[in-house]
């Protein structure tokens, strides 16, 4: 056997016992009092200081692509080429538990006031930070908490379909 192959069994050792022994993690379970204060400090410090929260509560104007279409005024959801309106998306296991998605009104855009099949309306995306919670796996009244960061559409916008040359 040469050295080059021991080198390389070598090596596959230490990434075979170090792959099980990073996956043997202790987990840390906290109680719920210790879930309130983290994910209160968590809102506070990353949440509520964003502008995008507010931007996302603000009153809708279109439902409809016609009626964006038509109206082309009010909020910028309403009056951009790629107009959109906001859905909330709820799960009990994140934190914040609510959050506004936006969703595309037009398959198309609007140009001239017109629906136009020419180009496509597609969702923008921001990744945002947030806490998921999982049950404890050795005490079903305590929680796993970790921080996760998700795709989230905050807006649409207007582009060329990918076969236009």
């Amino acid at each position: 056997m040469t050295w080059a192959s021991l080198h390389m069994i070598l090596l596959g050792s230490l990434l075979i016992l170090s792959d099980h022994t990073s996956s043997a993690k202790k987990v840390s379970c906290i109680s719920e009092d210790k879930l309130t204060k983290r994910t209160g400090g968590f809102l506070r410090k990353y949440w509520n200081k964003t502008s995008l929260s507010k931007i996302l509560d603000a009153p809708q104007d279109a439902g409809t692509c016609e009626q964006a279409a038509m109206e082309m005024n009010g909020a910028v959801s309403s009056r951009a080429l790629s107009p959109w309106r906001f859905h909330l998306d709820r799960d009990e296991n994140r934190f914040p538990i609510e959050i506004s998605f936006a969703e595309c009104l037009c398959e198309g855009c609007i140009i001239k006031k017109r629906h136009e099949m020419a180009y496509n309306s597609v969702l923008v995306f921001a990744e945002l930070m947030v806490l998921k919670k999982t049950p404890c796996p050795y005490d079903p009244t305590q929680h796993v908490v970790r921080k996760e960061f998700i795709k989230v559409p905050v807006a649409c916008t207007c582009v060329v379909p990918k076969y236009a040359k």
